[in-house]
C-alpha cells in the first residue's frame, strides 16, 4: 500500500482533486475532518481548547467555534503553538488508525489531505506528496466567493501560509488548478495512472 500526501494552498481545488482520487479508487482521509472529531463536545481536546481558549470559543450546541478560534490564533503564534500541541498529535494517531484500516481493508493507495502539510514538516517522512496550485488572482477570487470576505481580507488570508514557490519546490507532483473541471480531471486521470503504475511494479 502506498499512502501519498495531498495539499494546496486554501481555495486551490483540494477537496475537488481528492474527490476525483476517491472515485478513481483511492481511499482518502481529510486532517480537518480528522481535526473535527479530536475535539467534538466531551473529548479531551475539546476539554484542553475550552481550558486554555474559555467557553467564549464554544457554539451553543458546544462544538467549538472554528472560525472564532481561528481570529484568536491568526494574529498570536504562541495562541497558535498551544492549539496545535492540542490536536495535531490526535490527528496523527487517528490518521494512523484510519491507513491500518485501509491497508487491512485492500486499498493500495490512501491519500492523506492535509492543508498545512509543509507548515508541520510531514513531508518529512510522506512520500510523494501531490501539490494542487492556481494562480493569486484565482485564488482570491475563490476565497472571496466561497467565504463571502473582502479582496484585501483574502489576500491576507493567502499572505499568512507558505508560498506557493516553497511548495513547488518541495512537491512530487503539481497539479495546476486554474481551468475547467474537465481539464482538472484529465491532471489527476493522468498522475493516477502514474501512481498505480509505480504501485504496480511496472
Amino acid at each position: 500500500m502506498k499512502v501519498v500526501g495531498l495539499t494546496g494552498g486554501i481555495a486551490s481545488g483540494k477537496s475537488s482533486v481528492a474527490a476525483i482520487l476517491r472515485r478513481l479508487g483511492a481511499a482518502v482521509i481529510d486532517a480537518d475532518d480528522l481535526s473535527r472529531q479530536v475535539v467534538q463536545p466531551g473529548q479531551e481536546g475539546w476539554k484542553e481548547i475550552v481550558n486554555i481558549f474559555g467557553a467564549e470559543v464554544l457554539q451553543p450546541d458546544q462544538n467549538i467555534d472554528r472560525q472564532k478560534l481561528r481570529k484568536i490564533i491568526f494574529n498570536d503564534p504562541e495562541a497558535r503553538k498551544r492549539l496545535e500541541t492540542i490536536i495535531h498529535p490526535r490527528v496523527r494517531a487517528l490518521a494512523e488508525r484510519r491507513i491500518q484500516e485501509y491497508a487491512a481493508a485492500g486499498y493500495e493507495i490512501v491519500v492523506y489531505e492535509v492543508p498545512l502539510l509543509f507548515e508541520v514538516r510531514l513531508h518529512e517522512t510522506l512520500r510523494p506528496v501531490i501539490l494542487v496550485a492556481c494562480d493569486a488572482k484565482t485564488q482570491t477570487e475563490r476565497i472571496v466567493q466561497r467565504d463571502r470576505v473582502a479582496g484585501v481580507e483574502a489576500q491576507k488570508t493567502i499572505a499568512a501560509q507558505m508560498s506557493l514557490e516553497e511548495k513547488r519546490k518541495l512537491a512530487d507532483y503539481v497539479i495546476e488548478n486554474n481551468g475547467s473541471l474537465e481539464e482538472l480531471e484529465r491532471q489527476v486521470r493522468e498522475l493516477w495512472e502514474q501512481l498505480t503504475r509505480k504501485e504496480d511494479g511496472r
